[in-house]
């Protein structure tokens, strides 16, 4: 991999290289634009499959998905950097000042599944990385946010292994892998009460476990239809999460008497983090639960910054709604960046 030099100058920069991130990178690409995608290693990784894509009738890892996309941005010029955004502004209202930081040595996604470093040929042609010892700076006409959140899942010893295989927390893209097994819901809102509930369509062993010694955060009655539709609950924490090779065999209860629960699969429900610390320094509007404000074509407040995928308002945490979302986002992008006699 190249090392790129400062100031870098692009029509287009875009943080985070999911599904929304490719899906801009490859339509400001296939629009002649210059375009620099920064990617670094996120839960975007996770061995899962997704079986609700349309076009993959016998499903696609999302990590397959982001080594099919590093292909098809490489045939349209996109650049595509190893790094960490550590800051951005937005300079006299016309463009933007990106600074972005080496990773740490042991690969751009060091300690995770997959690969640290992209062994395709056609995508190391454009693969590129920032210089030893200082940070990059790149000057952008145009910025698209695709940071993602965090926060599905809680920490224990092989989560990492586990999610996609036996750890959920979305019921449309993995309750039809439920059917017949017997299932645990780990969340305390009506959410997680409205998720123990609907899992019921695939399978009849549901249990829910609140996830904290403060208990349920629901009314009792929502407790009484758990308990008449066959769901038994504990209104406590989880000790340990018992896994091996990614299955989780199951959950031991954090109450008096430490009630181990065998399960096959566990769905958690609890509220995510967007990754919204770039937004707030560029004067994006943030709404209460910390998602990015943005139109239904990804236009945030400020003039030429966008945003796609789960970190924003309109987010479903689809596959699907990332990569029309990255789409809407480039489209925006490229139409800022038109000349007036073109608009």
């Amino acid at each position: 991999m190249t090392a790129l030099e400062s100031p870098h100058e692009v029509d287009c920069v875009i943080v985070g290289g999911g599904a929304a991130g490719l899906s801009a990178a490859i339509n400001m690409g296939r629009m002649r634009r210059r375009v620099l995608l920064i990617d670094e290693r996120d839960r975007f990784m996770w061995q899962h499959v997704a079986h609700n894509l349309l076009g993959f009738p016998d499903g696609v890892s999302p990590a397959d998905l982001r080594r099919i996309g590093w292909r098809q941005a490489a045939k349209y010029n996109v650049e595509l950097l190893l790094g960490h955004v550590a800051s951005a502004t937005r300079q006299a209202n016309e463009f933007f000042r990106v600074t972005v930081e080496r990773l740490p040595e042991g690969g751009a996604w060091a300690g995770r599944p997959g690969p640290s470093v992209p062994r395709d040929p056609e995508i190391a042609r454009v693969f590129s990385q920032v210089p030893e010892g200082e940070p990059l700076e790149v000057v952008a006409r145009t910025v698209i946010l695709a940071t993602g959140v965090g926060g599905h899942f809680p920490d224990f010893p092989g989560r990492d292994e586990c999610v996609g295989k036996s750890l959920f927390w979305c019921i449309h893209c993995d309750g039809y892998e439920s059917i017949d097994r017997t299932v645990a819901v780990v969340g305390h809102s009506e959410d997680a009460v409205s998720t123990a509930m609907d899992l019921l369509e695939f399978t009849p062993r549901v249990t829910m476990i609140a996830g904290r010694a403060e208990g349920f955060e629901v009314p009792e009655s929502r407790l009484a239809d758990l308990a008449a539709a066959g769901i038994a609950t504990y209104s406590c924490g989880v000790a340990e999460f018992q896994n091996r090779d990614g299955q989780i065999q199951a959950l031991v209860l954090d109450d008096s008497g430490r009630t181990r629960i065998p399960v096959e699969q566990v769905y958690t429900v609890r509220q995510t983090v967007a990754s919204n610390g770039l937004a707030r320094q560029l004067g994006a509007e943030i709404n209460p639960i910390g998602q990015i404000v943005v139109t239904s074509e990804q236009h945030t407040n400020v003039p030429g910054l966008y945003a796609a995928g789960d970190a924003t308002s309109l987010h479903d945490h689809q596959l699907s709604a990332a990569v029309h979302e990255g789409n809407q986002a480039a489209c925006g992008a490229n139409y800022y960046l038109y000349r007036p006699a073109q608009k």
